[in-house]
């Protein structure tokens, strides 16, 4: 399964799914929205919007961080 995180740093949300994400243990690529623009472009081509987070699940966006919280919950702990 293909987990990808769009994120940036300074984002409280964000922080939230990074942050339950490494207490699983889990290792995702993460894309830095602010950092490379390109990922910001890949993003909207994906999900038609720029919100982050946003955890693409085998191409699949979803956001909402207390969503993306629950579904690491539920299938990697």
């Amino acid at each position: 399964m293909s987990l990808i995180l769009y994120h940036f740093d300074s984002c409280y949300f964000c922080a939230k799914v990074r942050n339950v994400a490494g207490e699983l243990g889990m290792e995702m690529e993460m894309r830095d929205i602010m950092e490379n623009p390109a990922f910001r472009d890949e993003l909207m081509s994906l999900a038609g919007k720029t919100q982050v987070p946003c955890l693409a699940i085998d191409g699949k966006p979803m956001h909402e961080s207390d969503d993306i919280v629950d579904y690491l919950k539920a299938h990697y702990s």
